[in-house]
């Protein structure tokens, strides 16, 4: 529920007035309150030049709370809405009933008024107070929330970066080329997270494929000491084919399953494309496997 806030003043209140908004909200839960105030923020420039002019007050009868603004820090002003919303929820409990007229010096001749009072300047302080203090913790967490995003993003980046030279140096480990080295996009989009494991899959089924052609080779040739070398990495690169079958977590294939291998979920999405003439996107390994094979090869 928020106030209906008129502004009969030359100040801008763009940035004010959810502030004011959310203070209301704040004291409405604090004090109990059924229904919010109007209040009018009033220009009174005679009021202003006053030392001890007025800074604000509350119209029991129209539930209406005005606020003098003229040369007033808008925290001051907002100071005095919540002192002014006690008043109101006083009103509420019916405290406002039968006291007569309220003049100069009510505050000190009668004991029921000075008593309201005193809840109005405590309360209404009080309520100020925890209001901006967990404001700008919310504020800070915002902000905090926001950085950590901007330093996770750029840890991407570089992380990325290291992929692709990293991808350089296991494929010239591999003696498989350079010219599948994709240099991407690094801004971490689940679309781009799935393109990459489909080329992950693809590139370690391809990368298999060629060591055992290659063992088969040495193995015809009776070079038994170069077989047992392909043989080795052919191990080494199936600890990274272990990584690419692990559960479908990004649900590659769109059918609801994350539990299927990831590479059975890219075999499944690509079946079902339809073929078209664009160009397919280069070849490349990606994140997870470089990652793995990283660890494996202990290239740094």
């Amino acid at each position: 529920m928020k106030c209906k806030v008129t502004n009969n003043s030359d100040m801008n209140i763009d940035e004010l007035s959810p502030l004011i908004d959310d203070l209301a909200s704040h004291i409405q839960g604090v004090m109990d309150i059924s229904s919010m105030p109007a209040i009018t923020l009033q220009e009174d420039s005679d009021n202003a030049s006053a030392i001890l002019g007025k800074t604000a007050q509350y119209d029991p009868q129209n539930k209406v709370i005005t606020v003098f603004v003229t040369n007033r820090h808008p925290k001051d002003i907002m100071r005095s809405i919540s002192h002014e919303f006690i008043h109101h929820a006083q009103n509420e409990r019916g405290e406002f009933d039968n006291i007569g007229a309220v003049g100069e010096g009510y505050a000190q001749s009668d004991d029921h008024l000075r008593n309201m009072e005193k809840e109005a300047y405590l309360k209404g302080n009080m309520c100020f107070r925890d209001w901006e203090d967990g404001y700008k913790r919310q504020l800070m967490e915002s902000i905090h929330r926001q950085n950590s995003f901007k330093r996770r993003n750029n840890t991407m980046k570089i992380h990325n970066w290291k992929n692709n030279e990293l991808n350089r140096l296991l494929m010239e480990k591999f003696n498989f080329g350079t010219n599948t080295i994709l240099e991407g996009d690094c801004s971490g989009n689940r679309e781009d997270e799935e393109e990459e494991q489909e080329a992950v899959n693809e590139d370690m089924g391809k990368a298999e494929e060629e060591l055992k052609a290659k063992i088969k080779q040495a193995e015809d040739e009776g070079d038994e000491k170069k077989a047992e070398e392909l043989r080795k990495q052919l191990q080494q690169m199936g600890g990274a084919m272990e990584e690419a079958a692990k559960p479908d977590f990004l649900d590659l294939d769109g059918d609801g399953d994350k539990k299927e291998p990831m590479k059975k979920a890219s075999a499944d999405k690509k079946a079902g494309k339809k073929d078209d003439d664009k160009e397919k996107q280069e070849e490349s390994f990606r994140n997870q496997v470089r990652a793995k094979l990283e660890e494996i090869l202990n290239i740094k």
